[in-house]
Parts: structure tokens; C-alpha cells; sequence
């Protein structure tokens, strides 16, 4: 004949979960439990909440097990900003995925910059890159602005931008590198029939990456419809006031502003700081020539 199975009563029941929220009651069994209704909800100050109690034996005090529970509503609620604020986050995550993967176009020598192989020739490079690292450290403490690397072809000014970049990429933000040039096409792009994204949707975009590096501001100047050119970079500047982003040109601040445009020419220095890398009959490239 099977054997009856016979369950614990309640009461054992809240006496075992007490032994386990009070340390002193562990070994004791001279107390007795219960749930008690109708309590102050520790968030909601209404009566609704619930909680579990202990009494020792022949003694008058209840004492509660563990902290007072909030009431029903109040832990659904909770339970609802934590799951929103996770998918918040991998929402986040996946934009930031999205954003760096269309718009981080590292050109092929490119791919291995780093601070540890920039070639430091001079008093000039080395101090260039002294205030690149200190701008990344700055970046990655919240003290963020923007950065104009000025200097002639040659001198490294990719490669330190690069370096950056990467540093910061790798801590999880979006972060996205391409030429001014590029950058240009891209919204070229969108004027095409079926084109996936509008112009609105390439800007909106741009705004939102953590990080942009426009890599050559100036190089773009070569032909094409110069209203246009000019009126695209302002776009592109505007949209980026309040984030933090990284120009490098190979013109002087007398040339420039004539690429560019007078009124991108004089956002280009709001909340910037400016890095010299203009060396005298120097091209950076030759030290990586293969001999």
C-alpha cells in the first residue's frame, strides 16, 4: 500500500524562513511565525503591504523576520522600471552597435594605430600626443569637448585621432571615424531612388554617436557644387554642438576658413582645443616605408 504523503504545515513552513532571516533563532525552535496583513507599504505608506513575524514563546512582542514588504503594486512597479531600464540599456547598446558598425570607417593602414606605435620625432609630435592621451582621459572622465588637429600632410594627425578612437570605442561607446569627403557621399547617397536612408536620417544619426572623428576637414574643396559643400558641412558641424568631436585638417587657420566657410570655420572653435602638428619638411608616412 503506498504511503500517504503528508505535507508541512504552514507554520513549519514560515518557521524554517525565519531560522534563515534570523541568524539567533537558527538552532531554536521555542518561537512561533506568522505572516501579518495589512502593514505600512515601506514605498507607498498605505496600508497593503505584508510580512513575516516571529513571537518567542509565552512572550507578548512580534518581531518582524526582515524588513517590511512593500505591497503587491509597488513590487510590480519596481519590477517594471528594472526590466525597462534593461531594455533601455540594450537598446542603447544595440544603436551604439549600429551607429559605430556604418559610420567607424578606418582606412586600411589605419587599423593598428595606436598610442604605443605613434612615432614622437619631435618636441612638436611628442607634445601632440601628451594632450591626445590627456584628451581621452578627459573624455572618458565626462570632461568632454571637441578637438581641432591642424598640421601639414604627414605629420600623424590621423594616426593620434585613430588612437583615440579606438581607446574609446573599446569602453563601449559609439564612436565613428570617416573623412569629411566620406561623410559627404554617404548623404550623397541618400538623394538616389530607393535610397534606404533620407538625409535627415544620416544627420540624426551623426547627432547621436558618441564620439565622431571627421578626419581631412577641407580636403573635400575640390570641385563639385561649393554652396552645397559648404552648406552640408554646416549641417554636419551644427548637429554636432554638444557632442564631443575630433576634426583634423591639413590647412592652416588662414586657408580653412575658406574651404569651409566662414560660419563653419568659427564653430570649428567653439568649446575646442586646438593641437599643433605643423613640422617643417616632415612626412610622417616615410617612417613606415618598408626599406
Amino acid at each position: 500500500m503506498q504511503a500517504i504523503k503528508r505535507f508541512p504545515k504552514c507554520e513549519d513552513v514560515y518557521k524554517d524562513i525565519v531560522k534563515k532571516l534570523v541568524p539567533k533563532l537558527a538552532d531554536r525552535d521555542d518561537f512561533e511565525a506568522e505572516y501579518q496583513y495589512k502593514l505600512p507599504c515601506s514605498s507607498c505608506r498605505e496600508e497593503t503591504a505584508i510580512g513575516l513575524f516571529y513571537r518567542i514563546l509565552n512572550q507578548e512582542d512580534w518581531y518582524a523576520a526582515s524588513e517590511t514588504m512593500e505591497c503587491s503594486v509597488c513590487r510590480d512597479r519596481e519590477a517594471f522600471n528594472v526590466n525597462q531600464s534593461k531594455s533601455l540599456e540594450e537598446l542603447r547598446a544595440s544603436i551604439s552597435e549600429r551607429l559605430t558598425n556604418e559610420y567607424f570607417l578606418l582606412p586600411e593602414d589605419l587599423m593598428d594605430a595606436g598610442f604605443k606605435n605613434f612615432e614622437k620625432t619631435n618636441d612638436v609630435s611628442s607634445k601632440a600626443k601628451e594632450e591626445a592621451m590627456s584628451y581621452t582621459k578627459m573624455f572618458l572622465a565626462g570632461d568632454q569637448y571637441n578637438l581641432l588637429i591642424m598640421g601639414n600632410p604627414g605629420t600623424g594627425k590621423s594616426h593620434l585621432c585613430t588612437a583615440i578612437a579606438r581607446t574609446i570605442k573599446e569602453t563601449g561607446c559609439s564612436v565613428g571615424f570617416l573623412t569629411t569627403g566620406k561623410l559627404l557621399s554617404i548623404i550623397k547617397t541618400a538623394y538616389s531612388k530607393g535610397a534606404a536612408k533620407s538625409e535627415e536620417d544620416i544627420l540624426r544619426d551623426i547627432k547621436k554617436i558618441d564620439l565622431l572623428v571627421l578626419d581631412d576637414v577641407g580636403s573635400e574643396a575640390i570641385g563639385g557644387n561649393d554652396n552645397w559643400r559648404k552648406g552640408m558641412i554646416f549641417e554636419i558641424v551644427e548637429c554636432r554642438s554638444g557632442k564631443p568631436t575630433i576634426y583634423t585638417t591639413n590647412l592652416t587657420d588662414t586657408v580653412l576658413p575658406v574651404a569651409v566657410g566662414d560660419r563653419v570655420f568659427s564653430r570649428l572653435y567653439k568649446n575646442t582645443k586646438f593641437i599643433d602638428l605643423f613640422i617643417e619638411n616632415y612626412d610622417y608616412r616615410k617612417k613606415l616605408q618598408i626599406h
